[in-house]
């Protein structure tokens, strides 16, 4: 078998190989010490081999006899008193320091993929180093500094007692995961760390950078089954390679919220939505009411109770715009067309599960919709009040295309599928459109995106009261929690996560809530939380 052959049919046997190995030894650190025996015998066999029928059944037999000789190896015994000149072979003996020559070859999975070559080459097929230098192209003296370097590696490593965040032993894991932008073909942060593995790779290296031996050694695992996650979080963006040296550093770049390090905001938000609910909503509401067009917004049964539901939502929304924030520049460019910053929380398994968190909120969602030279704007935000949870990935633009349809033409105007989904979800609700319209007047040449937030900013200016108030809340939030950022990503969480505070989504379904306790909102029905919190623009004809 050829090399490209034999490198590509290797790495499609990887993961059964290292399920087989988990089967037989039900230890991880075993289970990797072995599956990398059995891959280093698979692929020393198909490279002899000219061609193999069944290839299944080949890859099985020398597992199984791998494994054989592993057990044997366990049971019989050898020892040792100085690493840096201990032998290594495959059939080694041992007698009491089983313990310390596991951690030897675990110790040496943690090494580049060129090193614990050389090292497998040297100590367990016993080539000497010439034929090492021959086979690799190389020159002895090239070997013979990997094997130097590889033995001071070795000891440091069976030296450390535990390791500056000790992953391997505890790893976290990544909560609500989101991001902030438009999502490519892949998905967003979620569709990315679908594995704890890739999770704790970028935790690895969040706080400060990290060469790949030092991510594999942070987590446990050998470099050879984290190189390929690795390089996929590069392509990504979510971590940056730092340099191109032949051991370059890694660093993450998106904001990973460290629950352990954070303070309670609660008191702040608390002190956000009581200002908003004394200081504003009251005399937005009593403005809105005594507007014969109320202010161009429009519902089927001209329910102005939900209509100002969905105005907590407008004008909560309206205040990003208090102090302007470049989302451009900490946006990563994906290459699957994406654009965005990624970010999560995290924890580890010794946390207990949180409670259900009463003022979640999805986030604020922009979407567009065409219908001929018409053109359409939604904004929306699934929230504790609104019956759906089903966030951005539930919140199509073919959904606000359907909508739109069927106010220009009616059921007949969509396909089954289409009626179905948007009765469905709320949108409409015996045959009438039930969530909230509002009709724009747009100036000449203006846009009707935004056209709400832009509208109700000039109805509604904001006081200088408010404007200080919103910045002090700023401050006052960034020092409590700027502890749960590395310092590259403080710009970044600053601007993103700390700036215009008082418009942060979290605060729609708190100050809904007050102005409910004060009796100037009340319950929805259940047929209105289903669409509650969705706005669709059009254009005043």
């Amino acid at each position: 078998m050829d090399k490209q052959t034999a490198d590509k049919k290797v790495y499609e046997y990887r993961d059964r190989i290292f399920g087989f190995a988990m089967e037989k030894t039900r230890n991880v650190d075993q289970a990797q010490e072995l599956s990398s025996d059995i891959i280093c015998e698979v692929y020393r066999s198909f490279l002899r081999a000219n061609e193999v029928v069944n290839l299944d059944g080949y890859v099985y037999r020398i597992a199984r006899n791998v494994w054989a000789k592993y057990v044997r190896r366990l049971t019989e015994s050898r020892s040792f008193e100085d690493i840096n000149n201990v032998v290594i072979p495959y059939y080694d003996k041992h007698d009491d320091d089983e313990e310390t020559l596991e951690a030897l070859r675990r110790e040496i999975g943690y090494l580049s993929d060129r090193q614990r070559q050389i090292v497998y080459m040297h100590y367990y097929a016993e080539l000497p180093i010439a034929e090492i230098a021959k086979r690799l192209n190389v020159s002895a003296g090239t070997v013979k500094w990997h094997l130097s370097d590889a033995r001071t590696k070795l000891k440091e490593g069976i030296s450390m007692t535990i390791n500056e965040q000790n992953l391997g032993l505890n790893p976290v894991k990544f909560t609500d995961m989101g991001h902030c932008g438009n999502p490519g073909s892949n998905g967003d942060t979620m569709d990315m760390f679908d594995t704890r593995l890739k999770q704790n790779i970028a935790f690895s290296c969040y706080w400060q950078p990290k060469t790949l031996e030092e991510i594999a050694r942070d987590l446990g695992v050998p470099q050879v089954y984290i190189a390929d996650s690795l390089e996929k979080l590069v392509d990504y963006a979510y971590i940056d390679k730092l340099d191109n040296s032949k051991n370059p550093k890694y660093r993450t770049n998106m904001l990973i919220t460290d629950e352990s390090k954070c303070g309670n905001n609660n008191a702040l938000m608390n002190k956000a939505a009581d200002y908003l609910c004394e200081n504003y909503f009251p005399e937005v509401f009593r403005a809105f009411e005594s507007d014969p067009d109320h202010w161009g917004f429009n519902h089927v049964d001209g329910d102005l109770n939900f209509m100002k539901h969905d105005l907590v939502l407008a004008c909560t929304m309206g205040f990003e715009d208090i102090e302007t924030v470049d989302w451009d520049e900490f946006s990563v460019q994906r290459p699957d067309g994406g654009r965005f910053i990624s970010f999560a929380n995290v924890t580890d398994d010794t946390e207990k599960p949180a409670a259900d968190f009463p003022y979640w909120a999805c986030g604020y969602m922009n979407r567009r919709a065409v219908n001929g030279d018409d053109v359409f704007y939604a904004i929306s935000l699934d929230c504790c009040y609104a019956d759906r949870n089903g966030g951005w990935r539930d919140n199509l633009n073919s959904d606000w295309d359907s909508l739109v349809k069927f106010i220009n033409g009616g059921k007949d105007a969509l396909t089954p599928d289409e009626y179905k989904r948007l009765c469905d979800k709320g949108y409409v609700y015996g045959d009438k459109v039930q969530l909230v319209l509002f009709k724009a007047k747009l100036a000449e040449n203006e846009q009707l995106g935004g056209s709400i937030i832009r509208f109700l900013q000039k109805k509604l200016p904001m006081s200088e009261e408010l404007r200080k108030f919103a910045k002090s809340l700023d401050d006052e939030f960034f020092e409590l929690q700027k502890n749960a950022y590395p310092e590259h990503m403080l710009p970044a969480a600053k601007a993103l996560c700390y700036t215009n505070r008082i418009s942060a989504s979290e605060l729609v379904p708190r100050c809904v809530e007050k102005l409910l306790e004060k009796g100037l909102l009340k319950p929805l029905t259940d047929i209105q939380r289903k669409s509650a919190f969705s706005i669709l623009c059009m254009c005043s004809k």
